[in-house]
């Protein structure tokens, strides 16, 4: 045998091996992905897009036809920019020092706390509100028909980018918040608990679309729900069925399972997606930082106004770059993606096992520690910055939705106890001793505080206030301290503040501590 045929042949023999080889690790990757995917079928996960989409609502249940057109017009620009709630909103559950809140309903006038900002009347608000009358009515007849069906199509990947009805949804809630508030000034307090019961209805509504954002705005509401009905509770003349009313319809929320369906569609949305990624190099440019570093880009202005991106590498640079850019390209779609999905997937599974277990021991340490523990168990920590690891991240950020549950959990929680102590005050007259006489006149049971899984904490004050709160972040029971943690300084506060020591559900502001705010507002 000739030597130029022997080296002919070793070549053919190495370019071979050096094509089956990727070829085979491509089709173990591939083959290992597809028989953990059958394992969770096996184990009855749902793993099709049929089995985790929501059921259809039925038309004479459905609450979304009857304010489409209503959202549509509040959501215009000029009643958005022009309106006082966004210019200058009146104070809702404004923290003036930790521990309390402003009464913003019953100020003189409406204006922002910085210096020479706006002021207007409550004159001036309510001639906006009549404006915006039939847009409110219609938000508020979802009270009797609370849910939302906006006809998502959850077969269309592109489906979340179409969601316009959110910011409308939340736009729609901040009219029916100002409202709350003008009505509380104007003495008004059942039309007042009208405009909270239909921000509830919001929350209600929504409580079955499966998006994350979805969920996300849901908890938002949640928040400004908490405000509005705090602010009622200052009031001394709410009468005890308004407030009977409000406490059924905040128990009715739910927020855990919701968000256990959320995380069960968009892990089969994810892998829909990413299936969709290694089909279309459009799709995967737009998604994975594949540019080069930000310093060597810049944004030049044109004469016209606009900016164009301008690349400051040298010719060969740029070459090399695209070169080593297409080889990424070719390893993430025969390999990496598929060890990103099988990572993404165990990952997601410890989520909605560990949503899971939140339902039944309400204790969200416990909670975060096993979701914590199985993700270093698939070496999160070594792709937590890596841009192709694109499930890897999604399930990252849904550990960060997990919080906000729980955030909402407690929120439901303690406003459904502070409303539970004031119709036991309107009838008794006096505070309870221990939130266990609230059971069962006024509560089936002693809300849970899902920070650790204990009752929520509860003491009267000699001044006939009391105190009310969750441990909060930290875990640890400081006494009902609502101030920041040692070191944390700020000028303005919330009560779920993630670096206060604990969740306090505020007391009124004293007329000295409005003063003082309004002497030294916030920067």
């Amino acid at each position: 045998m000739s030597l130029r045929r022997k080296i002919l042949i070793v070549f053919g023999v190495f370019f071979g091996v050096a094509i089956l080889v990727p070829v085979i690790r491509h089709y173990q990757l591939r083959a290992a992905t597809e028989a953990y995917i059958a394992r969770l079928k096996a184990q009855g996960e749902p793993m099709d897009l049929a089995q985790v989409i929501p059921p259809p609502v039925p038309p004479d249940q459905n609450g979304a036809p009857l304010i489409t057109n209503a959202l549509a017009e509040i959501h215009s620009e000029s009643n958005y920019t022009n309106a006082i709630f966004f210019n200058n909103p009146p104070y809702d559950m404004n923290r003036t020092i930790p521990g309390k809140e402003m009464i913003g309903w019953q100020q003189p006038a409406i204006h922002d706390s910085e210096d020479n900002g706006p002021t207007n009347t409550w004159g001036e608000l309510g001639t906006q509100l009549a404006e915006r009358q039939n847009n409110l009515n219609d938000f508020r007849r979802l009270i009797e028909k609370p849910t939302l069906d906006f006809n998502m199509d959850y077969s269309d990947l592109k489906a979340l980018a179409l969601m316009s009805h959110l910011p409308r949804v939340k736009l729609a809630v901040e009219w029916l918040e100002t409202s709350e508030l003008y009505n509380l000034h104007q003495g008004e307090t059942g039309n007042a608990c009208v405009d909270v019961r239909a921000m509830l209805a919001f929350v209600k509504g929504e409580t079955d679309e499966r998006f994350e954002i979805s969920q996300l705005v849901r908890f938002a509401i949640t928040q400004m729900s908490a405000g509005a009905t705090w602010d009622i509770l200052q009031t001394t003349n709410v009468s005890n069925e308004d407030l009977a009313q409000l406490q059924r319809d905040w128990q009715s929320l739910e927020f855990i399972s919701s968000m256990k369906n959320t995380f069960l569609f968009e892990r089969v949305n994810d892998l829909r997606w990413l299936n969709d990624l290694r089909q279309s190099p459009t799709n995967l440019d737009e998604v994975v930082a594949w540019n080069m570093p930000s310093e060597e880009h810049r944004y030049k202005r044109t004469a016209g106004g606009t900016y164009v991106l301008e690349d400051d590498r040298a010719f060969p640079r740029k070459v090399i770059d695209q070169i080593l850019l297409q080889w990424d390209k070719y390893q993430w779609r025969w390999f990496w993606s598929y060890t990103d999905e099988v990572r993404g997937l165990h990952m997601s599974q410890a989520l909605i096992d560990g949503i899971q277990m939140m339902e039944t021991n309400k204790s969200f340490p416990l909670v975060q520690t096993f979701v914590k523990t199985n993700f270093a168990w698939f070496g999160f920590a070594s792709v937590k910055d890596n841009p192709y690891a694109i499930l890897a991240q999604n399930a990252s950020s849904q550990l960060v939705a997990m919080r906000k549950v729980v955030n909402a959990e407690i929120t439901r929680n303690v406003v459904i106890t502070a409303i539970a102590l004031k119709r036991y005050e309107i009838r008794h007259h006096q505070l309870p001793n221990s939130l266990d006489e609230l059971v069962p006149e006024f509560l089936k049971a002693v809300p849970i505080d899902y920070m650790d899984g204990q009752p929520l904490r509860y003491r009267r004050n000699a001044d006939r206030t009391f105190l009310l709160y969750s441990v909060g972040e930290n875990g640890e029971d400081d006494s009902g301290n609502p101030s920041l943690e040692n070191g944390i300084t700020s000028s303005s506060f919330y009560w779920q503040d993630e670096q206060a020591l604990d969740w306090v559900w505020p007391q009124p502001a004293t007329e000295q501590e409005v003063q003082n705010y309004y002497a030294h507002p916030p920067k």
